[in-house]
């Protein structure tokens, strides 16, 4: 497979909007050695087949082994940068802390809880599928050298969380009742608040979500990955 097919297979079965430009935030001028030693880890063979051949047709990459099931990793990074699908990220940040800061992760989970989970973890790198080859490879040379690879998605959701646009538990929980349909009334009732208050939980939830109604507001949730 190569760098244009696979290109061309992620943005046919991706979104417009996990297509969007990549951002990267690392933009002070770095220096990463010539050759970046890569390890996939991938639970899908055929996008971790097509990202090697991408990175070795690329040039300035070496595809490190990756570790056979059921081996134990840990001790140094056996390589510059380790891409990996959210699960196998999530699995080695935790379990592997000094290789979190070398990691990107390539998925195409876009919701908000997902990304600040990585993020949280010590991921350096988030990159959603649909990225274009040249902004792949920017971002993995920029977490090479110790900065930072986001999606402009991933960026958005960040940026949401610290401008104070992250639900608190309570408008989350009147959320949880929008999703069902429930009158303000019947939410009072379930949740044993005052009808006023839940019409002001409300007017929040639509201000954070930017939404104009409830049911958008629930659309809007469900896209960040804020409802179960």
């Amino acid at each position: 497979m190569d760098a244009t097919t696979f290109r061309d297979r992620e943005h046919s079965s991706r979104n417009s909007e996990r297509a969007t430009p990549f951002l990267n935030l690392h933009r002070a001028p770095v220096t990463v050695a010539a050759e970046v030693s890569v390890m996939i880890l991938y639970a899908d063979p055929v996008i971790a087949a097509g990202l090697a051949a991408v990175l070795g047709k690329s040039g300035g990459f070496v595809i490190a082994p990756t570790p056979k099931p059921g081996d134990i990793v840990w001790g140094p990074l056996a390589a510059d940068v380790v891409l990996a699908d959210y699960d196998a990220a999530m699995r080695l940040a935790q379990s592997t802390q000094q290789w979190a800061k070398k990691l990107v992760v390539f998925t195409n989970h876009d919701s908000e809880a997902k990304i600040c989970r990585a993020l949280e973890s010590g991921a350096s790198g988030y990159l959603l599928h649909g990225v274009g080859v040249p902004e792949l490879i920017e971002g993995i040379r920029s977490v090479c050298a110790g900065g930072v690879a986001l999606s402009p998605l991933a960026a958005a959701r960040i940026t949401n969380r610290f401008q104070g646009k992250t639900l608190t538990p309570r408008e989350s929980a009147v959320l949880e009742q929008l999703m069902l349909g429930l009158s303000n009334k019947a939410i009072a009732r379930r949740l044993n608040l005052g009808v006023g208050t839940v019409k002001t939980y409300v007017k929040a939830i639509l201000e954070k979500l930017e939404a104009d109604s409830r049911t958008a507001a629930v659309i809007a949730a469900q896209r960040r990955g804020l409802l179960p």
